[in-house]
């Protein structure tokens, strides 16, 4: 039990405030706490894939594609294509059902390997 949450039961006992008052009281470190707790991601819906690619640290490639554009381009992909994205590690379901999601704006992927930097997020 936190020391908060033992002070007003003090309080409480006391008398100091009545029972009333103490479940407001809780209630709100209830709710605050909550929210602290609550993790903070975007409930904006995104509009854009920005991929952008880095070789020895100089920018090679910097696009932002509609979503909507992505999707139909992931669904139509080559097979050899998704095949070399897995083979260098990048899992094409997972970025299809982060797309799908919806659930907000973010990175899906950021790799760094020996001054190449590849990152792709929605916005």
């Amino acid at each position: 039990m936190s020391e908060e949450r033992l002070q007003i039961l003090k309080m409480l006992e006391k008398g100091t405030i009545d029972a009333k008052e103490a479940n407001k009281l809780l209630t709100t470190m209830e709710k605050r706490d909550t929210e602290f707790t609550k993790p903070k991601t975007s409930s904006k819906k995104p509009k854009f894939i920005k991929i952008l690619v880095e070789e020895n640290g100089e920018e090679k490639v910097n696009i932002s594609i509609p979503i909507l554009l992505a999707k139909t381009a992931l669904k139509i992909m080559p097979k050899k294509a998704k095949e070399q994205m897995q083979e260098e590690n990048m899992n094409l379901d997972e970025i299809l059902s982060q797309i799908n999601d919806d659930s907000g704006t973010g990175k899906i992927v950021d790799i760094n390997d020996d001054g190449d930097h590849v990152s792709i997020s929605l916005e």
